[in-house]
């Protein structure tokens, strides 16, 4: 199975519109989203996805209570009630974050089959033991203007970080 993970959108709807259109080239399962959507109607527009996504809050997000009522308008779409969150497919456990710190303990712990965070922009792919902990970069310019998500494949444990040209 192949899950896209995003992070950092921050508003910024013409790059969550190509990690949308993009995402159609790849058999993705799932979609894990790792908070600063900033605005509901960013998560408006993620929620049209046809996968099933899990997400997250970031320490940007502004109006979180709409932003949750939206995403309860798929059925599909599960937010976690704080920055962090773990989740179970195929007998595998997931630890999702916006924070690296978080992340990191998360792996320490081997209690997870990997573990993914946001919040520094900067793509990362590594291992803390034999745990693959993995940043997918950020939608958003800043700092720099690489427009990166991610896709982790369940099977094999590979990362494949996908940047727009």
């Amino acid at each position: 199975m192949k899950i896209a993970i995003v992070s950092d959108i921050h508003d910024q709807i013409d790059h969550l519109t190509w990690f949308l259109d993009e995402i159609k080239k790849y058999d993705i399962s799932y979609i894990f989203a790792l908070g600063d959507y900033c605005s509901p109607y960013i998560i408006e527009r993620l929620i049209t996805a046809p996968i099933p996504i899990f997400g997250i809050w970031g320490n940007n997000d502004g109006d979180k209570q709409t932003m949750f009522l939206a995403s309860q308008k798929n059925p599909q779409c599960t937010f976690a009630s704080r920055e962090f969150g773990e989740i179970i497919l195929e007998e595998n456990r997931y630890f999702l974050s916006h924070y690296k710190e978080l992340a990191e303990n998360a792996a320490k712990s081997h209690d997870y089959d990997a573990v993914f965070h946001g919040h520094t922009h900067i793509m990362c792919n590594e291992k803390i033991g034999t745990v693959p902990m993995i940043n997918p970069g950020k939608l958003t310019l800043y700092p720099n203007n690489i427009i990166s998500f991610a896709i982790f494949d369940t099977l094999t444990q590979a990362t494949e970080m996908i940047i727009k040209n």
